[in-house]
């Protein structure tokens, strides 16, 4: 008697352990892996549209960048002392005294910007992993829009800030603080993955997507690479030392490159 029980019991045991190693090691049912979301196309483009999102933060295009960057032109001009002033940086004078530009409750305006680009970066490798981009099919458009958004946002950044940090992968431990890099490095990544980017684009009008303006096209990418090629090969105010907090002058790229 004691020998059944003792059979059962360690049967018993057995079942729950295997049923429970089996029910811990389940996959959350509402989580996808990176292989599930950029193997099918309307979840790559649910991703695609989470990259367009950072247009719309609230201190990002929607409600600090746009407003306030560039405003001191030819015909313009904004002059304040105040750096805490959310114009500030129409005078370039950004400060963490400035709760649009570095405030907690929202993001400010270089995390948006950064935001946006790490989204792109994974919808980048997801796709170049996962979804086979070719021209004419919707992972190849959807792999040639994240390219062009991602530099969009770069654009903005060289703008506002001139030399920034070059990211083109996703996070990771090793990756999450890096030094800024010299702007020729960013604008040469920018011109190639515009140029790759243009082959996949059709042109406005030439698909669904691209009949309206909200979505990228052929001839928006040009445009931008064609921008990126001025401002990489014009003049600009460039540190003497990247190293330094102190030191510039006026002058065109030495990357010959460029």
């Amino acid at each position: 008697m004691k020998k059944i029980v003792y059979i059962s019991v360690c049967l018993v045991v057995g079942l729950l352990t295997t049923a429970c190693s089996d029910y811990l090691s389940e996959s959350p049912q509402s989580s996808f892996s990176d292989e599930v979301v950029y193997s099918n196309e309307k979840l790559t483009e649910n991703m695609i549209f989470h990259i367009y999102s950072g247009f719309a933060e609230t201190n990002s295009h929607r409600g600090c960048f746009q407003p306030f960057y560039g405003m001191n032109t030819d015909i313009e001009i904004y002059n304040d002392t105040d750096l805490s002033d959310p114009a500030a940086l129409c005078t370039y004078s950004t400060s963490t005294s400035n709760a649009q530009m570095s405030g907690t409750s929202d993001p400010n305006t270089w995390t948006c910007f950064y935001n946006a680009i790490e989204s792109a970066n994974v919808s980048i490798r997801g796709i170049q992993q996962y979804g086979h981009p070719t021209t004419g099919n919707l992972m190849g458009y959807f792999y040639a829009e994240a390219l062009v958004l991602r530099a969009t946002f770069y654009y903005d950044l060289l703008r506002a800030w001139g030399d920034v940090p070059a990211r083109f992968e996703p996070l990771t431990d090793e990756t999450i603080y890096l030094e800024k890099s010299d702007r020729d490095v960013i604008f040469k990544q920018l011109l190639a993955d515009l140029e790759e980017a243009q082959d996949y684009l059709p042109w406005p009008n030439g698909s669904e997507r691209t009949r309206t303006t909200g979505r990228i096209n052929k001839a928006y990418a040009k445009a931008l690479r064609a921008r990126l090629c001025l401002m990489a090969a014009g003049y600009a105010q460039r540190p003497d030392d990247l190293s330094a907090a102190q030191g510039s002058q006026l002058r065109t790229s030495n990357d010959p490159e460029l």
